[in-house]
């Protein structure tokens, strides 16, 4: 406030103080979720501020003030909505979770919305009365010359990168919902107002043509798997085998193929090959986890229409065909079932246990910490491998939603042997690079141990990432494809599994170097 008194007792400055503040201090809470919250950095400096700020030379104070905060939300909801691939309005509704974050995470929450409300109080207190009608029309021109250069700056720098003109309305539906060849270059000026706008259009195209989509038209790694592993209804039970799905949380297709070796290696141990045909490839994603969920549940794209989807609508979706052919069905996730609804909609989607982390805290199983505090996935790996070591009468449809890996990844990782990072440059440069490295790895090394376990009966593993890991640094983004996702397939060679089970399809899925290719 003692700044203000001071523009009040002069006014040779205010001017100029108006246009840094609504050039740049303005931007101030974006600054600081970016690197905190781990949000994209879709420009230096949000010219929408600099809209705010003309009007703000000849609207009443206060009115300035919620102008700039609603900016300033708009701003922050279009950075979530990007770096997670979620539409504004998925983005709104996911805001009721936010309790479920750790307390870290929930702090840096409020110093971001603390800091957007003493921006906005600054903007509502400040004396622009006081600012003659000269010096309004220097600020108004200086305002205007800082979105032309910012402006100008971009369209050059991307018309010689890429041939064409940036243009923040195209609504063109990409396989993907965001596109993520433009980050590899920071852009000085973000319209969020703007983007929000077509981010929504987006979201609601791509539903509307998800609900007109045969789902089989949709490619699903675990499909490819059912195939390869002949899962037909005319075995009994006895013979059939166990299906595993783990969905790894952030696994993108890295386009350093030394990391993208090392990520896969553990599957591809002497002992492991011996029992398992093992394949590679990569599948389409179209948005977030739930979307990938979507996908390899029901080869479908409705994506966050599984929260409010009817028994009905989902009764084409894998659990309930399993459950059909005479398999137990079983989700697990290491957060809180209220988290997207999950409770909800794995009971319609037709899994017969649900388990959160409320039922593995009464098992006794560690939380790990990370961007979700939850269930540590070993734990759950470990659960898994003695589920499934157990005599059942029926085999078992085992789904797994991991959880360690979402980003923002802690640093270092919080795991007692993690895998080196040395073996690549970037890795050992980037501490959340390694992080999330480590904690993919993880997952990969836990299942490669459920597979090589002592089972009661051959299981076939279909592992696949949901989505490629949304990293605000530009550089780390860019090493991830921005189509597609990996996958490994383990089923369990004839020899292993019996003869009565080998009868059925064997096609098997592309391989890594013929789908990586194109990338």
């Amino acid at each position: 406030m003692k700044i203000l008194e001071e523009l009040n007792r002069g006014d040779h400055a205010r001017w100029l103080l108006f246009v840094v503040f609504y050039a740049i201090v303005a931007n101030l809470p974006f600054w600081t979720a970016s690197p905190f919250l781990g949000l994209m950095r879709n420009g230096l400096f949000c010219l929408e501020y600099v809209g705010v700020g003309l009007l703000a030379l000849f609207l009443p104070r206060i009115v300035a003030g919620v102008l700039l905060l609603l900016a300033i939300t708009a701003d922050l909801i279009g950075g979530v909505s990007q770096t997670f691939y979620i539409s504004p309005a998925e983005c709104l509704r996911s805001s009721s979770f936010l309790y479920l974050l750790s307390g870290t995470r929930l702090l840096m929450v409020a110093g971001v919305a603390i800091l957007s409300l003493l921006v906005a109080a600054f903007a509502a207190f400040f004396p622009i009365e006081k600012i003659r009608d000269n010096h309004r029309l220097f600020a108004a021109m200086c305002l205007v010359a800082f979105a032309v250069v910012s402006l100008t700056a971009d369209c050059v720098t991307m018309y010689l990168g890429t041939g064409r003109l940036p243009n923040p309305f195209r609504l063109s539906i990409p396989t993907d919902s965001a596109k993520l060849s433009y980050l590899e270059k920071l852009s000085f000026s973000r319209l969020p107002a703007i983007r929000l706008v077509r981010n929504e259009i987006r979201g609601n195209v791509v539903q509307a043509l998800a609900a007109e989509t045969d789902a089989s038209l949709v490619s699903s790694s675990t499909a490819v798997a059912v195939r390869s592993a002949g899962i037909t209804v005319d075995e009994s039970n006895r013979q059939k085998p166990n299906l595993v799905v783990v969905l790894v949380e952030s696994w993108g297709l890295v386009g350093d193929s030394s990391i993208r070796g090392a990520l896969a290696q553990p599957y591809f141990q002497p002992d492991l090959i011996a029992r398992y045909e093992v394949s590679q490839g990569t599948v389409p994603f179209y948005g977030p986890t739930l979307a990938g969920e979507a996908r390899e549940l029901c080869e479908s794209k409705i994506g966050f229409h599984l929260l409010n989807a009817s028994a009905q609508e989902l009764q084409g979706c894998l659990p309930d065909r399993l459950v059909a052919l005479g398999y137990h069905s079983i989700a697990l996730h290491g957060m809180d079932g209220h988290m997207f609804n999950r409770l909800k909609w794995y009971r319609s989607i037709g899994f017969q246990e649900r388990w959160f982390r409320d039922q593995f805290r009464q098992q006794g199983l560690p939380d790990c910490v990370g961007a979700f505090t939850g269930t540590c996935d070993a734990a759950i790996a470990e659960w898994i491998r003695s589920r499934l070591e157990r005599q059942d009468e029926n085999p078992n449809f085992v789904y797994w939603m991991t959880l360690n890996s979402h980003l923002p990844v802690p640093t270092p990782a919080p795991l007692a042997g993690g895998d080196s990072c040395s073996f690549a440059p970037l890795l050992s440069q980037q501490s959340a690079f390694c992080s999330w490295y480590q904690l993919v790895a993880n997952v990969h090394h836990s299942v490669s141990k459920i597979a090589m376990s002592k089972l009661a009966r051959p299981t076939v593993f279909v592992i696949v990432g949901d989505h490629p890991p949304g990293f605000a640094n530009p550089l780390l983004r860019g090493q991830f494809a921005s189509e597609v996702v990996p996958y490994v397939v383990l089923v369990p060679r004839r020899d292993v599994r019996g003869a009565s089970l080998s009868a059925g399809s064997h096609d098997r899925p592309p391989t890594a170097a013929a789908r990586i290719g194109g990338n």
